[in-house]
C-alpha cells in the first residue's frame, strides 16, 4: 500500500552540532551509586553536559510541574530529587552546612563535590541542585538577579580553578501556582526548596577535586538552628522511567504494505489513491492530499501525505472521520488507531491550544462544543495540543506540547478535560520531524468507572488514564475516529500553520510503529 519513502528517525532527541553538542533527553536510565566519597575516587565515565528538563521562565518549575507550559509534573508535590545513595526522595545529603540564626547576613558554603562528580562519571544529566532547609528557620538567599553575591560554584579540575555564576534559579512554594524564577531572592525553607543550575557543558570529564557552592544569606526568619541540605534535581524519577518501544502488528509489514489485509485492522490508508476521501465521512474540511515535498523543510514519510493548513484568521483545518457504521462495522467498544504526524516548518502555536486526532461518540447530540456528556448522548476523545513553547537557550528549537481533549461523564465543567501526554519521555513534538502517533480507547462498562486512555509516541507509551466514564448506556460506542485539527477555544489562528498526516491504521490490536 505505501511506497518507499523516508524512514523517521526513532529517538525522540536533537543533536546540536557545536560547542554546546547534546542530546536533549526527557528520560534517564539511572545506575546505583554509593555515597559522594565514592563518586570523588571513581574515573569519570560520562560526562556533566546537557541542560535541565526544569526552567526559571514565567512557563517554568513551580509546586506542580517542572516544565508548566508543557504541562509536565512533579512526581511529588514541590519536587523531585535523588539523594547521595541514588534514592528518589531520599534523606542523605550530598552537602550540609549549617545556618546561624544569630547572623542574618552570611555566606553558606556547601562542599557538592560528590554530586558534581556523580554527573561527570554517569550519564546522568546535570539537572541542578536542590536546595532545602532542616529546621524551623526561613532563608532569604540572593538569586542570579541579585545586584550582588549572587550564587557562585566554584570548581578545582584539572589543576585550575574556575567560578561560575548560576545559569537558572527558582523556588517553589505551595501558595501559588506561578513560577518564581527570575527574582532576586529566593525563599529557603523546609517547604520552601531552591532550584539551582550551573552550565557544567565546558567541563572535562576528568574527576573535579572540589566543588563548592556559596550561597548568600540575607535574612534569616526564626529563631534557633538549621541545616541546609543539597540533593540533585530529578525530575519525575518514577513517571519519566524510559519505556521499551513496543512493536506491535505493523512490524510484520514493510512500511505498512498490505497491512489492511492483516485480520485485525478495520482500516489503512496511506494518502496514495486519488480517491483517498471516499472511506471518510468529511464534515467540512478534507485537508490537501498529494505530493508536499516542495513545502519548507518537508521530507515524506511514504509518497503522499494529507496536508492540514490552520489558515491565519481560520479556527478549522481539517474535519473527516472514519465511521464504523458507514463500512458495516459494529461500533467497537474498544480499539486502536495510529498515524504520523508531522508539524511543518510554519508550525507555531501562540495564541491558544486545540484539537488533534483522537475517538469520539458524540452522535450530533454532546461531547464537543461545551455539549457536556450526561452518560447518554455522546462523549470524545479527541488528540489535542498546548501553545508552542518557544526556543530558548537551554532548548533552540520550538517545541509543541500534545494529549487529549476528552468529554466524559465526570468532567466538573462544560468544557471537557485536557490530559497532556506526560510518562516517559512525555510528548514535546519538535517542527520538521514525522512522529508515529498511537492511540488506544476502551469504553467503561455501563455499570463501572473503568474506561481507559492509552498512547504511544514512536511506539514508547506515555500517557495512561484509567477509572474514566464516558456513557451510562450500551448505546454509546466508538463510533468515530475523528481526524480534527481546530485552533481553539475560540481564537483564530494567527498564521498559516500546516501539519501532515500518513499512514493511517485503525485496528482492534496494538499496531506499533511502520515495520523496517
Amino acid at each position: 500500500m505505501i511506497d518507499a519513502g523516508h524512514l523517521p528517525s526513532a529517538a525522540v532527541c536533537a543533536i546540536v552540532t557545536g560547542p554546546t553538542a547534546r542530546c536533549f533527553r526527557f528520560a534517564r536510565r539511572y545506575l546505583s551509586v554509593a555515597l559522594p566519597v565514592f563518586f570523588a575516587l571513581q574515573p569519570v565515565t560520562g560526562t556533566a553536559q546537557g541542560y535541565p528538563r526544569w526552567n526559571d521562565s514565567a512557563g517554568g518549575a513551580t509546586k506542580t510541574y517542572y516544565d508548566r507550559a508543557a504541562r509536565l509534573p512533579w512526581d511529588r508535590q514541590l519536587g523531585d530529587w535523588r539523594d547521595a545513595t541514588d534514592t528518589p526522595w531520599g534523606s542523605t545529603a550530598f552537602a550540609s552546612a549549617p545556618v546561624s540564626a544569630r547572623s542574618e547576613k552570611q555566606t553558606v558554603s556547601l562542599d557538592v563535590t560528590g554530586l558534581v562528580n556523580h554527573w561527570l562519571r554517569s550519564d546522568l544529566p546535570n539537572e541542578g541542585f536542590y536546595v532545602i532547609l532542616d529546621g524551623p528557620n526561613i532563608l532569604n538567599v540572593n538569586g542570579r538577579k541579585a545586584a550582588v553575591a549572587a550564587p557562585q560554584l566554584t570548581l578545582q579540575q584539572n589543576g585550575g580553578t574556575r567560578t561560575l555564576t548560576v545559569a537558572m534559579d527558582t523556588f517553589l512554594d505551595n501558595s501559588t501556582g506561578k513560577s518564581l524564577g527570575q527574582r532576586p531572592t529566593l525563599k529557603v525553607s523546609a517547604r520552601n526548596p531552591a532550584l539551582i543550575w550551573f552550565d557544567l557543558n565546558e567541563l572535562t570529564d576528568t574527576p573535579v577535586q572540589r566543588a563548592t557552592l556559596r550561597l548568600y544569606v540575607s535574612k534569616v526568619y526564626g529563631h534557633g538552628s538549621s541545616t541546609l541540605n543539597v540533593f540533585g534535581v530529578d525530575p519525575a524519577p518514577a513517571s519519566s522511567i524510559t519505556p521499551e518501544v513496543e512493536t506491535g502488528l505493523a512490524a510484520k509489514y514493510t512500511r505498512d504494505q498490505h497491512i489492511e489485509d492483516d485480520p485485525e485492522v478495520y482500516f489503512a490508508t496511506g494518502f496514495e489513491s486519488s480517491f483517498w476521501s471516499q472511506p471518510w465521512f468529511v464534515d467540512g474540511l478534507a485537508g490537501d492530499a498529494g505530493d508536499h515535498s516542495g513545502a519548507k523543510n518537508y521530507t515524506a514519510l511514504s509518497g503522499n501525505s494529507l496536508a492540514a493548513t490552520l489558515r491565519e484568521g481560520e479556527k478549522l483545518a481539517l474535519n473527516i472521520r472514519f465511521r464504523f457504521s458507514q463500512h458495516d462495522i459494529p461500533e467497537p467498544e474498544a480499539a486502536y488507531f495510529r498515524y504520523y504526524l508531522r508539524f511543518g516548518d510554519n508550525w507555531n502555536q501562540t495564541v491558544s491550544g486545540g484539537k488533534l486526532p483522537g475517538f469520539a461518540g458524540t452522535y450530533r447530540a454532546a461531547g464537543w462544543g461545551s455539549r457536556k456528556p450526561d452518560g447518554t448522548n455522546g462523549w470524545s476523545a479527541r488528540g489535542s495540543f498546548l501553545k508552542t513553547i518557544q526556543p530558548d537557550a537551554a532548548f533552540p528549537f520550538p517545541r509543541t506540547p500534545i494529549g487529549n481533549y476528552v468529554y466524559h461523564v465526570d468532567q466538573r465543567g462544560k468544557y471537557g478535560n485536557t490530559w497532556i501526554w506526560s510518562s516517559g519521555e512525555g510528548a514535546l513534538l519538535q517542527n520538521n520531524r514525522w512522529y508515529c502517533i498511537e492511540q488506544y480507547l476502551q469504553l467503561n462498562s455501563v455499570d463501572a468507572s473503568d474506561g481507559v486512555i492509552k498512547a504511544w509516541i514512536d511506539g514508547k507509551q506515555v500517557f495512561e488514564k484509567s477509572g474514566l466514564r464516558f456513557r451510562t448506556t450500551d448505546r454509546l460506542k466508538i463510533q468515530d475516529v475523528w481526524f480534527n485539527i481546530y485552533h481553539g477555544g475560540t481564537e483564530v489562528s494567527p498564521r498559516d500553520q500546516t501539519t501532515y498526516i500518513d499512514n493511517v491504521v485503525i485496528a482492534r490490536d496494538y499496531i506499533g510503529p511502520m515495520g523496517p
